[in-house]
């Protein structure tokens, strides 16, 4: 069985392509006079453990971990509130190893069982009546990477209400940090993996018409396991009110070599850029 998902988190927002809406304090930047950075306060480190040379690439997997497939109407409220799951249906036998095509070629990877994969689903849940899962079957459902969406093997789950839930059958061995829902932000595409679009804020608007406007620039740190993406604001920002809206606008990036498996970061907050091909 073989399902499109829709993107609906529960219980959380999706933050991948978007940025932080929070105002900045733009100090000058004492090292290129005129200029002024967008961040204010300390940055946390870039990640600097991504296996970069592993074989395959460990999967950078991005929320929703739990997708909805099919949805059934507002029944199942009680899942915003984290009561876990209950399953009572047939258990599907132990499934074997299955191929998965990965942007550097396809794997075969041991599968999860059911049980496995409604422990994990309801690791963090609270003290509470948990929904009914009345089905189980292996299938296949996207989720969002580092690299784009990825078809993977998933269990797919059934409801007492009808909705249709997929939660990754792949041993969690086949991801970065064991499966563990990394923080992505913004977006970048590229042709060749040097040559790289990536969106990022725009500088902040004038306060008067006849203000020169400050523009924006990215500023790049290549290291063997990461590309850091940092952005820099040229020009005079004057202090006025401004609407609380968030602006993007792709920058052109030119890497020193490819890209490869390293992880892109946006500097301000260390999350991981998602990349996909033109």
């Amino acid at each position: 069985m073989r399902l499109r998902l829709l993107p609906v988190l529960l219980g959380a927002s999706l933050l991948v392509g978007c940025a932080s809406q929070a105002s900045h304090t733009l100090p000058v930047d004492p090292g290129h006079p005129g200029t002024s950075t967008q961040t204010a306060t300390p940055n946390p480190p870039p990640p600097t453990d991504f296996p970069v040379n592993a074989v395959p690439r460990p999967i950078v997997l991005f929320l929703p971990k739990l997708v909805t497939v099919e949805w059934r109407g507002l029944g199942e409220e009680k899942l915003a509130v984290g009561y876990g799951y209950r399953f009572t249906g047939v258990e599907p036998p132990a499934p074997a190893p299955a191929p998965v095509v990965l942007p550097d070629g396809t794997t075969t990877f041991p599968l999860i069982g059911v049980r496995d994969a409604l422990t994990a689903m309801s690791a963090d849940a609270r003290e509470g009546e948990p929904l009914e899962l009345v089905n189980a079957e292996l299938g296949k459902a996207v989720f969002n990477t580092d690299r784009g969406d990825l078809e993977l093997p998933a269990w797919l789950f059934r409801s007492s209400f009808g909705s249709v839930y997929a939660w990754p059958a792949v041993t969690p061995a086949a991801f970065w940090k064991q499966g563990e829902v990394i923080d992505g932000s913004h977006h970048a595409k590229t042709s060749d993996g040097v040559e790289l679009e990536v969106e990022l804020g725009a500088a902040p608007s004038p306060c008067h018409p006849d203000e020169t406007p400050a523009v924006n620039e990215p500023v790049v740190t290549e290291t063997e396991t990461s590309v850091v993406i940092g952005v820099r604001t040229i020009g005079t920002v004057g202090q006025c009110a401004r609407a609380a809206i968030y602006r993007s606008q792709y920058y052109p990036v030119k890497l020193s070599r490819p890209l490869g498996s390293r992880v892109l970061v946006f500097e301000e907050d260390s999350t991981i850029i998602p990349v996909t091909r033109n």
